[in-house]
């Protein structure tokens, strides 16, 4: 099938030719690229012409870095998130809890206590009396705290005398020594009581993340889940109802497993395929559990939580490596930053060779350190969709000159030349790559605060922020044939409603894509009519 896209605005991804006003499609490839008189002699009899005036066109969009079954399933539990107050957080608990059976779990995700108005984290205590008969496990936004009630507590047996995990912390009344409700880190002890998840629950999940993937503009994605969840995904790839490309990181425990079933870094299919093991070097900003050279502004004892020592970091850096993989390493703090770098040098003096690396997040990092990550070429697989909800938070926590320097900041890592890929970690943040890329480009909340834009000299182009969706997301998951409008590539596009070339991103609507195609097949089409 020939299929004829003229009159449009495109952004190729191609340095070699930028911009153009035409394509053309067959068989679910580009072969031509162009203007319309262009494509129109490449292609002089499609079978399907799209004049799409006025639309921006670009490389299919993929996010870089999201937990896309976990995202799916947060459909499936209580909404926490966007709440101005703990009052409100109580009230939509109490809201949950009304007609549950005695001992029945209750589970929610999405509570920030940085946006709240009393500006505290919550306890078991703030629970206890909302559901006295049921364990109730809470997940914070950024996914690295729990906030469990008493009778979660005892259903997993954690008193004043259990040990904090390894990785983890177990917060502790200074007065009693009893558990406060709020788990830090690694609460495996807390999972193993939780009612397991069905095959029903996932599918479930799966397509109604799908389904807002797709409504967002994505092609594609990275997630970092498990083998189980790669397992509903495959049976909707098998099924044809898996339309977007999914590139899945596994975790350390699940490498033998994956193994065992044959699949190696690369293998799959055209839709879902295998590559990096996700590892984990500390926590988060808002839970301050990143790992910091020097302690927390406004908590001078506090440096973080090492979640892999730096001799465990380079022992599962070597271990992934001996078995062919690539790693991708979760590191927020500059500490925890200057670790992954050191792990991954050492390492790659034992099994040298081609690697894609990637460093997740880099929210914060010593300008010391980017001669190293330079000279090894990681990518720096970042989010700017954090910064509307982190800029006043990060400030607070880390101090104005420590932010100054180097927190969330791309352009300086652009200008070093480490590749820049873009995420969301969905559930943490939405998928929708407008508010990403308008992030990068203004710094700003959605209210235009910090005025002029937070470290403004950070901001980066419409045509780097889109790279960072498009040619650096294909590079990483070793997909060449993917991430430009290019003679060869796949046919995969995000089409949407206007030009937002022509727009200051201040204007840009939250919503508008117009369609998104995957492999020359339109899998998604919005209310207009031009496609």
């Amino acid at each position: 099938m020939e299929i004829a896209i003229l009159s449009a605005r495109i952004f190729t991804g191609n340095t070699e030719q930028p911009w153009a006003e035409a394509l053309a499609i067959r068989d679910g490839h580009i072969i031509g690229v162009g203007k319309n008189r262009e494509i129109l002699g490449i292609c002089p009899d499609p079978d399907r012409v799209l004049e799409l005036p006025g639309r921006l066109i670009t490389p299919g969009l993929t996010d870089g870095h999201c937990h896309f079954m976990n995202f799916g399933l947060t459909f499936q539990q209580t909404d926490l998130s966007g709440l101005p107050s703990l009052s409100a957080f109580r009230e939509r608990i109490r809201e949950a809890a009304a007609g549950l059976k005695p001992g029945q779990w209750v589970t929610g995700r999405g509570w920030n206590h940085h946006q709240w108005a009393e500006g505290r984290e919550p306890t078991r205590r703030d629970l206890d009396d909302l559901l006295p008969d049921n364990p109730a496990v809470m997940t914070r936004c950024c996914g690295h705290t729990i906030c469990v009630n008493t009778p979660a507590l005892t259903a997993a047996g954690i008193t004043r005398d259990t040990p904090d995990p390894p990785g983890g912390r177990i917060d502790r009344d200074p007065v009693s020594g009893e558990p406060s409700g709020l788990i830090r880190e690694e609460w495996d002890l807390m999972d193993a009581h939780i009612p397991p998840i069905t095959a029903a629950m996932r599918r479930k999940a799966a397509l109604d993340a799908q389904k807002e993937a797709l409504r967002c503009g994505l092609t594609g994605l990275h997630s970092c889940e498990t083998l189980q969840e790669w397992e509903t995904l495959a049976e909707l790839d098998r099924s044809g109802d898996l339309k977007l490309r999914v590139y899945h990181l596994i975790p350390p425990d699940d490498l033998e497993k994956t193994e065992a079933l044959g699949i190696r870094p690369g293998r799959g299919t055209d839709r879902l395929w295998f590559g990096h093991v996700k590892l984990f070097a500390d926590g988060s900003l808002g839970s301050e559990t990143a790992l910091m050279h020097e302690p927390y502004t406004d908590s001078p004892d506090e440096r973080g939580i090492a979640f892999l020592t730096p001799d465990e970091l380079r022992e599962n850096v070597l271990n992934a490596y001996g078995r062919g993989w690539d790693v991708a390493i979760h590191a927020i703090g500059d500490r925890a930053v200057s670790n992954c770098l050191e792990a991954i040098a050492s390492a790659r003096k034992v099994w040298p060779g081609e690697r894609r690396d990637r460093i997740e997040h880099v929210q914060l990092f010593r300008p010391e350190d980017l001669t190293l990550f330079r000279k090894l070429g990681v990518t720096a697989s970042v989010q700017p969709v954090f910064v509307p909800t982190d800029w006043a938070v990060a400030d607070k926590k880390w101090g104005p000159e420590r932010t100054a320097a180097s927190a969330y900041a791309w352009k300086t890592l652009w200008d070093a030349g480490i590749p820049l890929q873009f995420g969301t970690d969905t559930p943490i943040e939405s998928f929708n790559p407008i508010l990403g890329l308008r992030a990068a480009m203004l710094r700003q909340d959605r209210d235009g605060n910090p005025a002029g834009g937070w470290f403004p000299d950070q901001r980066l182009s419409l045509a780097r922020s889109l790279s960072g969706y498009t040619r650096q997301a294909a590079r990483t998951a070793r997909r060449e044939d993917l991430g430009m409008i290019a003679p060869g590539k796949k046919a995969d596009l995000t089409i949407f409603a206007q030009d937002l070339s022509a727009l200051p991103p201040e204007e840009w609507p939250e919503t508008g894509v117009e369609a998104v195609m995957v492999g020359g097949e339109i899998v998604f089409q919005g209310e207009t009519d031009g496609v």
